[in-house]
């Protein structure tokens, strides 16, 4: 039998509205955090002042977590109810066939991510992203990764990318937010939808647009084939 050569490839994907159909942080905030907090307005000045760089991620983070009214069980069932993006199973199907490295790059929390993933027996795929915990009924967060950027965000998806990258291989990123447009600037490739086409398209960044999952297996069929 031929050896099975190597893909040349390295798939990169953001998990909260890309992965998932929902951002499950921001859900999460939004469904904890206490209605008199959020109708004042306090969600909406934080996102905007992390937005603006007068936040770092990482405070935004300690922050709204700092506001969280839930426990371990009652956010288990919360995320128990958001679904993947369609294609995505497919995609790490494909990814495996083809040996492909799929990673996925988060400046969320791992307790969602592990969650979902093992909730979908997808628990195989590594990923790298914020550290969140209960203790004593408290949440603890980590940020094990935010000293390797600028500072800006609290899991730099770029140095990510820079670090696991293999020397002439193709990287390609999938994203659809604020966070990924840093990550960006190091892919050969880019898939984008919501915030991330937008800075995208303002900035001068090419990008491919996509829906759900099926549009970059088909991009991979396409251009690579059966790798």
């Amino acid at each position: 039998m031929a050896e099975k050569k190597e893909s040349g490839l390295q798939l990169f994907v953001d998990f909260d509205g890309t992965v998932t159909q929902r951002d499950i942080g921001d859900t999460i905030f939004t469904t904890f955090i206490p209605a008199d907090i959020l109708d004042g307005g306090w969600h909406d000045r934080i996102i905007a002042d992390w937005k603006s760089g007068i936040l770092s991620s990482e405070q935004c983070l300690i922050e709204e977590c700092g506001k969280l009214v839930t426990t371990e069980e009652e956010l288990k069932t919360e995320l128990a109810r958001h679904e993947l993006t369609a294609g995505f199973v497919e995609l790490a199907n494909y990814c495996g066939e083809c040996d492909i490295p799929l990673t996925i790059l988060s400046d969320g929390m791992d307790f969602y991510i592990d969650f979902i993933l093992a909730n979908h027996g997808l628990s195989n795929i590594p990923f790298r992203s914020n550290h969140m915990h209960f203790e004593n009924g408290n949440i603890i967060l980590e940020f094990p990764y935010k000293d390797k950027g600028c500072g800006r965000c609290g899991n730099c998806k770029r140095w990510h990318i820079d670090s696991m990258r293999t020397d002439g291989h193709h990287v390609i990123y999938a994203g659809d937010g604020y966070s990924d447009r840093f990550a960006i600037r190091d892919a050969d490739v880019v898939f984008a939808k919501d915030d991330l086409a937008a800075y995208c398209g303002e900035n001068g960044h090419d990008f491919l647009p996509f829906d759900n999952f099926f549009t970059i297996i088909h991009y991979l069929e396409r251009i690579y084939g059966n790798v």
